[in-house]
């Protein structure tokens, strides 16, 4: 990992979901940029992975191992990461599931558990992460929170996925409304769209429907899926000073796809 600009240098931040893919990705760039890094997810072994290449790299890490629909669990995550670095900055909520396949499916089909399920984790755990991530950011006098959001939550584009979409939709209506609470006090909240994203929790569908991705990619205007980097770095941003005057807001990382 090669050092970077330093555009988060020094900031504390904690980052859920952050044992693969886009909150792999966030965790890793945060390093590279200075900042130290609370690293939540499920599953232990993954985060020491991850804070193995932040701290080889002379970065920050620190493993909460986490899940984000228990609050009990989430509560004393926040704690021991405010402890340790007297205080946080930032706070990015990447933790979600997708059940396509799996259970999620057209509404007259799909089942309560699965529908209780996909809740708990994608809104409860934003809800939760919010929720200790305002305390927190009120007691250290301000800071950013990036919630990440999905097309499905604002357009009736996911066909079988109505869990997944009521979720995210949710997650959208409750950052703006915290955005607009929260904004005399100092805190931002903004909302980050990812679009169509090569990464493994999309690898069963683009292994198991081929196809569809490939009509998909071709579908959207930059002819391609993106990748967690891109919306690693679009949360770098909003976790940056560059990014003051910018709250409330959608951060559309799609490659077009939105747009037609």
């Amino acid at each position: 990992m090669q050092s970077g600009l330093g555009r988060v240098a020094g900031k504390r931040v904690v980052i859920t979901g952050a044992s693969s893919g886009i909150g792999e990705a966030t965790a890793l760039l945060f390093g590279r940029e200075g900042a130290r890094v609370a690293l939540l997810a499920r599953r232990q072994e993954a985060l020491e992975d991850v804070a193995s290449q932040i701290r080889g790299a002379g970065g920050t890490a620190l493993v909460l191992r986490c899940d984000v629909s228990k609050e009990d669990e989430v509560a004393d995550a926040f704690a021991r990461a405010e402890e340790a670095w007297q205080g946080l900055d930032a706070v990015i909520g990447v933790a979600g599931i997708e059940l396509y396949d799996i259970g999620d499916d057209r509404v007259d089909r799909l089942e309560l558990a699965v529908w209780q399920r996909t809740i708990e984790t994608n809104l409860t755990g934003m809800f939760l992460t919010l929720k200790y991530g305002v305390r927190a950011l009120l007691r250290a006098g301000g800071g950013s929170i990036v919630v990440t959001g999905s097309p499905t939550g604002q357009y009736g584009i996911a066909l079988g996925e109505d869990a997944y979409s009521a979720a995210k939709a949710g997650c959208h209506g409750l950052a703006r409304v915290v955005a607009n609470e929260v904004a005399r006090d100092n805190i931002r909240v903004n909302i980050v769209i990812p679009g169509m994203i090569d990464t493994p929790i999309n690898a069963r569908f683009k292994e198991n429907h081929r196809d569809d991705w490939d009509g998909l990619e071709a579908f959207i205007p930059m002819r391609r899926a993106g990748t967690a980097d891109e919306i690693a770095a679009m949360n770098l941003w909003l976790c940056s000073d560059e990014s003051s005057y910018c709250t409330g807001g959608y951060f559309t990382v799609d490659g077009g796809w939105t747009s037609i």
